[in-house]
């Protein structure tokens, strides 16, 4: 009997252990899956998890290229990019503009360690009597990572991630340099970033001047930056700034009156502070700007604001001038392309660059990266290197038929008019006596000149190179030409004066420079007399208007391909190019006719409510009445001889200057 209570006893505690076993193994192998669910969901959710930036590097995280463009008074003409303001500090901003955020976006910033459980809490519980999604418990801190280093992807993997780096960020930026980060980066629509530039956009002015009504606007946007767009959602913008004001008034940010004050006079948006020069007139600018502020910095700065040297009213000029003109006569002369180029004569500052009549069909730079023949417009340093080898304006050659080693050139007009001067030569543009005299000086000296002048493009040294046969962009040649406005002085041409950041951090500011003595001011003088010549009665002379000195070159390549002319005042030195990306001939268009009516309509607009100043090319002081009567008869004889001259050549004395060649 006691054996059998003894073996019940002992089935009871061996069940007592299985069950012992049993209860153990079970939290064992909870544990184990608990830990290995545990390590693998951790695995998982971390995976990906990009760094979070360092303290120092935290206000560069996530900034996009964007460079803003000045006209040279200042005022904004362009910007590309999303837009950042000047980084502001917390004590630069109005109170009321930060306890804004703060009572809508995150009412216990200052308490929570960069995860608000309460407010997770609250709102889990909104969202479960809505059904939806009607609340969320994002803190700032949360909102500053998800917008700077994760993706905006609404997963629970990314939220996870997204309250773990808040949590570590909290870690190593004090409270008030998140807040300050935050205002500074956060997305405000519109392709703006930080309060400074929202304050810009909406309001025409800084944050730092934003009023109650105006912060409670901002304040308003991070919910939704589109439903809350004051532009877009005039309506919906201004009821959840009114949310803005109560929730500031009940958390006894502001006072009732001042609430009230703030709704009476609310808001008002600005609607013109855009004053942006469209695509089609500054594109071209614009490509060129960033690349020359890319060589210049040489680096990697992703916020540019880049004063440059465009006047606004004359880049607008210029592009109608280009435009009317190919828009006129784009089937009738075929032509369908042109370019313009116009340079402050006495600083090299470039005014106005068209390099194309459409920038959103094209984005190439005609008057910069295309390489064309200059045709006659190259004779100007072809004179000039004959000066300096001792010819004079005086001297004479003959206009004849030549044959240079094979090489035959004609005229234009296929008629030869005998003697003639130099400047006679330049004025109709003769071809033959420009081969002449250029391989009588040596191509050589020609393609020395042209690069002394500013000339970059690869010259060939032939004897055609006389006649314009090397090509050359617009940029470079109407810039060689300021050298001789200059008197001999060569100033290069610019385009950027500073370049700064939004932080107004100066990155590059433009020293003045001393120009170069290239060409002896005598013979500079002598040549702007010549050129001048060609516009009062030679192959240029559609470009005069008023009593304004002018001088310049009409120029015009094989088969019509290309016509060009380059002129300067006093005041600016203007190049113009017209012709076919494809280079297909133009039907008969020469420098003289479009391209000088393109630069004279340009020119005009330019030149309104300047004073007229001279040309540094002056007439000779001759006080001895003797002398003058001496010169008198001789100009006077001389002018007989090229009328008898032109006769026996079979051209009419009154237009054998005018209409004989207008290459």
């Amino acid at each position: 009997m006691y054996t059998f209570r003894a073996d019940i006893g002992a089935a009871n505690d061996n069940k007592k252990l299985k069950k012992r076993r049993l209860f153990w193994g079970a939290v064992l192998g909870l544990a184990v899956i608990g830990s290995i669910s545990y390590i693998e969901g951790k695995r998982y959710l971390l995976d990906g998890l990009p760094e979070l930036p360092t303290k120092e590097s935290m206000w560069a995280v996530n900034v996009k290229p964007n460079i803003t463009l000045l006209d040279k008074g200042g005022n904004v003409i362009g910007h590309r990019g999303p837009h950042y303001g000047r980084p502001l500090k917390l004590t630069e901003m109005p109170s009321h503009l930060s306890d804004a955020f703060l009572a809508i976006e995150d009412q216990r910033f200052y308490e929570h360690p960069g995860i608000d459980r309460k407010a997770i809490l609250r709102a889990a519980v909104a969202n479960l009597k809505t059904g939806h999604r009607s609340q969320g418990g994002s803190t700032l801190t949360q909102q500053l990572v998800k917008n700077m280093v994760l993706t905006p992807d609404k997963t629970y993997k990314r939220k996870f991630q997204e309250m773990w780096l808040s949590y570590q960020m909290e870690q190593v930026m004090t409270k008030h340099e998140i807040f300050e980060l935050y205002l500074n980066r956060i997305d405000m629509g519109n392709r703006s970033f930080g309060v400074e530039a929202a304050a810009q956009r909406y309001f025409g002015k800084s944050a730092t001047q934003v009023s109650l009504a105006e912060a409670a606007v901002l304040a308003a946007i991070p919910k939704a930056t589109n439903s809350y767009d004051p532009i877009k959602h005039p309506a919906a913008s201004q009821k959840r700034a009114q949310l803005v004001l109560y929730e500031m008034m009940a958390q006894g940010k502001i006072s009732p009156s001042e609430m009230s004050e703030a709704e009476l006079n609310t808001a008002k948006i600005v609607s013109n502070t855009v004053t942006y020069i469209d695509a089609n007139t500054l594109g071209h600018i614009f490509d060129m700007v960033t690349e020359k502020a890319d060589s210049l910095l040489g680096s990697k700065t992703k916020d540019l604001i880049i004063r440059t040297t465009i006047d606004t009213d004359l880049q607008k000029h210029a592009f109608n001038a280009v435009t009317s003109i190919l828009d006129k006569n784009e089937k009738r002369k075929k032509v369908t392309e042109g370019a313009l180029v116009s340079i402050e004569t006495e600083t090299g500052a470039i005014v106005a660059l068209i390099g194309g009549r459409d920038y959103n069909k094209s984005k190439f730079n005609r008057a910069t990266q295309a390489q064309r023949q200059p045709g006659s417009a190259f004779k100007a340093f072809v004179y000039a290197a004959a000066l300096e080898a001792g010819l004079t304006p005086g001297t004479v050659r003959i206009d004849e038929p030549i044959d240079i080693n094979g090489w035959k050139p004609g005229n234009y007009t296929n008629r030869y008019r005998g003697p003639m001067t130099l400047r006679e030569a330049l004025r109709l543009s003769i071809n033959t006596v420009a081969a002449q005299v250029g391989a009588e000086i040596g191509p050589d000296k020609v393609v020395e000149i042209a690069k002394r002048f500013g000339i970059t493009s690869k010259l060939g040294a032939h004897y055609s190179i006389a006649l314009g046969s090397s090509e050359v962009n617009l940029l470079d040649l109407t810039s060689a030409y300021m050298v001789f406005a200059n008197e001999g002085l060569r100033r290069p041409p610019y385009i950027i004066e500073h370049i700064s950041d939004t932080a107004n951090t100066e990155l590059y500011t433009r020293k003045p420079s001393v120009p170069e003595r290239v060409y002896a001011l005598p013979y500079a003088r002598q040549m702007t007399g010549m050129l001048r010549d060609v516009v009062e009665g030679g192959t240029g002379h559609g470009a005069r208007f008023g009593k304004r000195q002018l001088a310049g070159k009409t120029g015009t390549s094989q088969d019509y391909r290309d016509a060009w002319f380059i002129g300067f005042s006093a005041d600016y030195t203007t190049g113009v190019w017209l012709g076919n990306d494809d280079n297909s001939p133009t039907r008969r268009i020469t420098g003289g006719l479009l391209p000088v009516d393109t630069w004279k309509a340009f020119m005009i607009k330019a030149h309104k409510g300047k004073k007229r100043r001279p040309l540094h090319a002056p007439d000779p002081l001759i006080d001895d009445t003797e002398t003058q009567v001496l010169v008198s008869f001789y100009h006077n004889l001389s002018e007989q001889f090229i009328s008898e001259r032109n006769l026996a050549n079979g051209l009419k004395p009154q237009t054998a200057s005018l209409n004989s060649n207008n290459r």
